[in-house]
């Protein structure tokens, strides 16, 4: 199934194929992107990383920092 996944930092967008029934966390590791670093979207809505994606879905990626 193809994900259209936008990068927030980067303003960049791709679209990444996944198997049937992948995760957040599976498109995660498919571009290289930590899930402990980020917010993920769809549809105005943080989504979980074990969410499971739909073909065609839109994701946005937002790149979060912590610290002091």
């Amino acid at each position: 199934m193809k994900i259209n996944v936008k990068i927030m930092r980067t303003g960049e967008t791709k679209k990444i194929v996944l198997e049937k029934g992948s995760t957040v966390e599976n498109l995660l590791d498919k571009i290289k992107v930590k899930p402990d670093a980020i917010i993920a979207m769809s549809n105005d809505k943080p989504i979980p990383v074990d969410n499971p994606l739909n073909e065609n879905q839109e994701i946005l990626i937002i790149q979060v920092a912590s610290g002091g």
